[in-house]
């Protein structure tokens, strides 16, 4: 039934009919909507791929926050605090990190030679020692050499014994790394005398050959080069029982039960040493990408691959780890690989490791669970070396995190995230008084966000202004298109009406085939500019995630295309209807008389003004121009009867003619001359908001300053021939003068060290042999912001910070001597003063006055990320001198712990020539220096907004096209409009070219104008701040009226290609 009333229906609609007999000039109207689809589709695309790409890459820039305890520092308690914060509603979420015990199935973590060694007992007070063995051994194995371990000496009669060398062939081995021992193999052991008075006679009455049941230790600090018979063995024998039980005789052929509950406490050590040597040192938490460590701007921790952990990780409680890259390296991980871990939470532990106290005894009793991760990230450190592994807090169990004491806790163990950068300001500004008043201190970690949203914040608003000015241009492009459409169907509605047809029935009929075509003409340009858009924004935008991991992506919903297809149909629609209910309320004798209310003055034969007066001088002048060639022959009695039209037509005649005639179609004279305009403005704004866009890029590159370092690439790794063996240096002098020189580096901060074999008194010569670590600074504010206590320096009389780090050079050393900072350990130690004077042996062997010009506490630090992080490990035993002075002394032997270079920013853009010079350079230490470029937020975020803003680029040409394309469209329907004045000035005997040059003028003569406005207005908004160059809109300019010409002239030799009955007859 449905089909049959609506082929009822259809064959009843007289405007459908009169349209599908007009085939050509539908499909021109379908054609016309297409491109108005296309062109709005494509821009509209381009504008939320940006709009929404800009906001993900602002979210890189995120407002980490920190709270501290200023008011009792020991406890740390910011609990009060956390609660307040929590309040805010620009508060997105907090990370409490916590420390998990996570023991491998069946791989053994790196050897960190975590013990109670002499030299952490003497450096750290008590509460500060691990109470963790985890560099013991024990095994079962015979001894094959026993040798006296003696001092140097010229003669060796004269060399005094001071231990014995014991080596073994491990038959059992109950516990160790297997880098430190393995059963089947020799292992060398040392017993030194002092300290161990009362065993000398039990390790004397140890015979070769004989099995025995050995515990012993890496003693990494304590071996002296100076001892001879040593094997370079660090491992020393280790009474079994902490006393002087040292080994157990075991006969050739028997094994040792240690399940035995005599053996039971040898049983407890050993198993709790295998559960340590197979622990991972696991920190759970929230988001590791917003850790004041991982931000590119503390350089500290940096990705060497794989990605960080994310809050969407502990949002879905994804099952991920991401441990260090020496540990992956060690132990043959990669990326994607898995590790087994079982749980247990300890209640007093040493970085997940099971500490001698409760838990070395109840650590069976506690609940334990196992669970698969997936390694996702591979990290490495700047400094010192990495340890740890991370996983997201919600994949752990509830209760499964285990407790520290304060002193071991290395890292800020809380941190929070707001929900923009943007509120960053306002939240100050509402919690840092209250928190004050609790006692806490409250710091954001610096980032570039305010650079970087002053400058995209422009770029949106001209991309706002910017659709919304295009869109005004389609929409004026509409209008013109449906005022054509109900132009050409005027007297097909008036039939209507006469007919007695309804209003409303005949207002349906006049609608449906304006809708019918431009609803398959937006269908049919929308699907193409959609493909189009996102092929070229997929080509454009860049997939990088930013740490957070929030990948930019130029996919798209369907829903957009369907809105913004829906947007241009309803639009059409409400256009139709006031295009539709302004022709019905004409008379219906006007629309048959093809009357407008501009010439209706024209029936009243008595009034006769100088309006009426263009139509007959012009055509009685055009019509002396007969084309008798061309004419038939009821062209030519007309002119010949009238002597005036026997005369010449003239331009004059031609311009009041066109002139007239615009002013009596005044809507579709505005309506040409607006789109005109509107092209223009449109291009104009397009245009200057690219070269905004770009130079706000611009700007952006050439403020932001990146920084680089030189790093060691694998910490763990023994020092070769290539790399500096003494102190701590990681890279020579050589190496830095090749950074320095390469022209990209602005500033740079330097950070050396060295050791001192010998100092000796002036008065008495007293002399003190050993190894002193030396430290040098290359200016005051490093000197300061490398203490953890600052206010704990002392100079000596007529120094400070100025003159101490003054540059100085060998010959000033000479002179001088070598200012130097004491540690106030060291000086008490020495029994010096402030002010006193000492010889020193420097590396090379070279002696030199040295003059103490002050001292210090405390332990030496470093800024992460504005937060000052102590070096637990390195104590406060360096001797600090300036690096000027280090530099004359040592010259090319000069080795750099701290290499780190600000570069030019104008340079940024070279970047990948620096990377790849430097990429050479660090060849030379067989890729154990690694230098880094920290560029993340270049390539991050303003490549990728470099990125879209090519999208905008792009898109142009097209745009532009599609929208010469709608103009010349326009100008060619628009002369197809005009078939009855072009029949008259024929029938008059006008010839057809001046017919032609009549219709082409006036359409051409209104785009002109405009043109000129529209490069006018331009020209006045943003060519004078140079926006927008004038060439690009000269040629959109050029390109659009080239346009609206072969419009013109196409639809004026269509018009008067006709005879002229053949134009004034109603074909229907």
């Amino acid at each position: 039934m449905i089909p049959d009333r609506l082929n009822i229906f259809m064959k009843t609609n007289v405007c459908l009919i009169s349209s599908l007999r007009k085939p050509f000039r539908s499909l021109l109207l379908l054609i016309l909507f297409g491109l108005i689809s296309f062109g709005f589709i494509t821009k509209a695309v381009g504008f939320i791929l940006v709009q929404r790409e800009t906001g993900v890459l602002g979210s890189y820039y995120r407002s980490i926050g920190v709270l501290e305890n200023i008011k009792d520092p020991q406890s740390g308690d910011i609990s009060a605090g956390i609660e307040l914060i929590e309040t805010s509603p620009y508060f997105a979420y907090g990370d409490q990190r916590e420390l998990v015990s996570g023991v491998m199935l069946h791989t053994y973590n790196q050897d960190w030679l975590i013990c109670n060694c002499p030299d952490v007992m003497k450096r750290f007070p008590k509460e500060y020692w691990p109470n963790v063995h985890a560099t013991d051994i024990w095994f079962i194995g015979e001894l094959i050499k026993m040798e006296e371990v003696k001092t140097w000496a010229k003669k060796p009669e004269d060399g005094k014994t001071v231990g014995y060398y014991l080596e073994f062939n491990i038959d059992t081995l109950f516990a160790a790394f297997p880098d430190d021992a393995r059963q089947g193999q020799p292992k060398g052991l040392l017993f030194m005398f002092e300290g161990n008075e009362a065993a000398i006679p039990l390790i004397q009455e140890m015979e070769v050959g004989q099995r025995y049941f050995i515990r012993s230790w890496k003693d990494w600090v304590q071996l002296d080069f100076s001892w001879e018979n040593t094997h370079e063995a660090n491992f020393k024998i280790k009474p079994l029982d902490d006393g002087q039980l040292w080994y157990i005789p075991i006969a050739q052929g028997a094994s040792i039960d240690i399940s035995d509950p005599i053996l039971a406490p040898f049983k407890n050590e050993i198993d709790v040493l295998n559960e340590n040597l197979h622990t991972l040192f696991i920190i759970a938490t929230a988001d590791m990408s917003a850790m004041p460590t991982t931000q590119e701007a503390s350089r500290h921790y940096y990705l060497t691959a794989g990605r960080w952990l994310n809050h969407q990780d502990d949002l879905t409680g994804n099952k991920v780890i991401v441990v260090t890259e020496d540990f992956a390296r060690i132990r043959g991980f990669e990326l994607g690989d898995e590790i087994t871990l079982t749980f247990r939470p300890l209640t007093d532990t040493y970085f997940g490791l099971i500490r001698d106290g409760v838990d070395s005894l109840a650590w069976r009793s506690y609940p334990t669970y196992q669970d698969t991760f997936k390694i996702v990230g591979l990290y490495n450190r700047t400094t010192f070396i990495a340890y740890l592994a991370y996983i997201p807090t919600s994949s752990l169990r509830p209760g499964f995190t285990s407790v520290t004491q304060n002193q071991f806790k290395v890292e800020i163990d809380y941190s929070f995230v707001l929900d923009s950068s943007r509120h960053e300001t306002g939240f100050i500004q509402a919690y840092k008084v209250p928190l004050q008043v609790l006692g806490i201190s409250l710091n954001f970690l610096e980032n570039n966000g305010p650079a970087y949203w002053a400058a995209v914040d422009p770029i949106r608003r001209s991309l706002s202004a910017d659709i919304q000015v295009f869109g005004l241009l389609m929409v004026v492009a509409l209008i013109l298109a449906v005022f054509l459409y109900v132009m050409a169907r005027k007297r097909d509605y008036a039939i209507l009406r006469a007919l007695g047809v309804p209003k409303k029935q005949a207002n349906g009929q006049l609608m449906l085939p304006l809708l019918l075509l431009g609803g398959l003409g937006i269908i049919l340009g929308g699907l193409p500019s959609w493909n189009y858009a996102l092929t070229q924004a997929k080509t454009s935008l860049s997939t990088i995630p930013t740490p957070a991991g929030v990948s930019p992506s130029a996919d798209l919903s369907p829903f957009f295309l369907a809105g913004l297809c829906a947007a241009i149909f309803l639009l059409l629609a409400l256009f139709s209807w006031l295009g539709v209910f302004f022709l019905a309320n004409k008379p219906v004798y006007e629309l048959l008389q093809g009357q407008t209310s501009q010439n209706k003055g024209v029936q009243k034969r008595t009034k006769k003004n100088a309006s009426d007066q263009p139509t007959p001088s012009l055509s009685s002048s055009l019509a002396s121009t007969v084309d008798h060639a061309g004419s038939t022959r009821q062209e030519t009695p007309v002119s010949e009867a009238d002597p005036a039209a026997r005369r010449k037509y003239t331009p004059s005649s031609l311009s009041r003619y066109v002139i007239h005639h615009v002013l009596r179609s005044k809507l579709k004279s505005f309506l040409t001359l607006a789109i005109a305009l509107g092209f223009m403005l449109a291009s104009g704004w397009i245009l200057q908001t690219m070269e905004r866009s770009q130079m706000e890029v611009d700007r952006l590159y050439d403020t932001t300053v990146v920084e680089a370092d030189i790093v060691l690439a694998d910490r763990s790794v023994k020092s070769t021939t290539e790399i500096p063996t003494a102190g701590s240096g990681i890279v020579y002098l050589k190496t830095i003068d090749s950074v320095l020189n390469s022209g990209f580096v602005k500033s740079s901060i330097l950070e050396a060290d060295t050791l001192w074999f010998k100092i000796v008194k002036l008065d008495p010569q007293d002399a003190f042999p050993g190894y002193y670590p030396v430290y040098a600074y290359d200016s005051p504010e490093t000197f300061y912001s490398g203490l953890a206590d600052p206010g704990s320096l002392i100079f000596a009389a007529g120094w400070d910070m100025k003159l101490f780090a003054a540059p100085r050079t060998l010959e000033d050393i000479q002179d001088e001597g070598v200012p130097a900072l004491f540690p106030k350990s060291l000086l008490e130690q020495l029994q010096l003063n402030v002010g006193d004077r000492v010889k020193i042996t420097s590396q090379s062997s070279k002696t030199y006055t040295c003059v103490i010009v002050g001292q210090y506490s405390g332990w030496l630090a470093t800024t992460v990320n504005t937060i000052k992080t102590q070096w637990i490990n390195s104590g406060g035993d360096y001797i600090l001198i300036p690096l000027s002075v280090l530099e004359a002394m040592e010259g090319s032997q000069t080795k750099f712990t701290v290499a780190h270079f600000s570069l030019d920013p104008k340079k940024n853009r070279e970047l990948p020539q620096l990377r790849a010079e430097m990429e050479k350079v660090m060849d030379v230490y067989g890729g154990k220096l690694r230098f880094i470029i920290w560029d993340e937020e270049l390539r991050i975020v303003l490549a990728q907004l470099e990125k879209n803003i090519s999208l905008l680029k792009v898109l142009y040409p097209v745009v532009i096209g599609v929208s010469v394309l709608i103009g010349a469209g326009l100008c060619f329907l628009l002369l197809l409009q005009a078939t009855r004045e072009a029949a008259i000035l024929r029938v008059l005997g006008t010839t057809r070219t001046a017919v032609r040059l009549a219709l082409i003028i006036e359409p051409l003569i209104l785009s002109i104008l405009g043109v000129l406005i529209g490069l006018g207005i331009a020209r006045l908004l943003w060519a004078s701040p140079d926006l927008v160059e004038v060439s690009p809109l000269l040629i959109s300019a050029g390109l659009y009226l080239a346009g609206v010409l072969a419009g013109v002239v196409s639809g004026a030799i269509s018009v008067t290609n006709k005879k002229p009955i053949e134009l004034l007859q109603v074909k229907e």
